[in-house]
């Protein structure tokens, strides 16, 4: 897949409208949103914290492609390939579980890839408090 535009992408997204997005948000990051290609769909869930909800959704779309999909509660190290040093809370599931974790950003892969002129593109937000704006 080379961006949101890719058939194959679309028809990804596609499969995840009918989820319960309710209350939040869902805005696609990484290699989706730049110009290489790439195997999966790194995205973003924004919204209130709800363990059930959370862990539905995010174990539903992983079953229908290749998402990878985590819940946070900022976008912020995402945006205009942002080099501000943080570790910041950072929920996927595991074995239909929620798993809290922290993550580092800039991560490792990010940095080599901006070392070498590759920069990711700008998030973009596919769904906005249950309604579909990009697609």
């Amino acid at each position: 897949m080379i961006g949101l535009q890719d058939p194959e992408t679309l028809g990804y997204l596609d499969l995840i409208t009918d989820l319960d997005w309710y209350d939040y948000d869902l805005w696609a990051v990484g290699g989706i949103v730049s110009t290489w290609q790439t195997f999966d769909i790194d995205c973003i869930i924004l919204g209130d914290y709800n363990e059930a909800r959370l862990t539905e959704i995010i174990t539903e779309m992983r079953k229908l492609g290749p998402w990878s999909p985590y819940y946070t509660q900022d976008l912020v190290p995402f945006v205009g390939n942002n080099e501000h040093r943080r570790k910041m809370q950072i929920w996927y599931t595991h074995n239909d579980k929620l798993i809290k974790n922290w993550w580092k950003w800039p991560n490792t892969k990010w940095s080599i890839r901006k070392k070498q002129g590759i920069l990711n593109g700008e998030p973009v937000q596919l769904i906005q408090k249950g309604s579909r704006i990009y697609f």
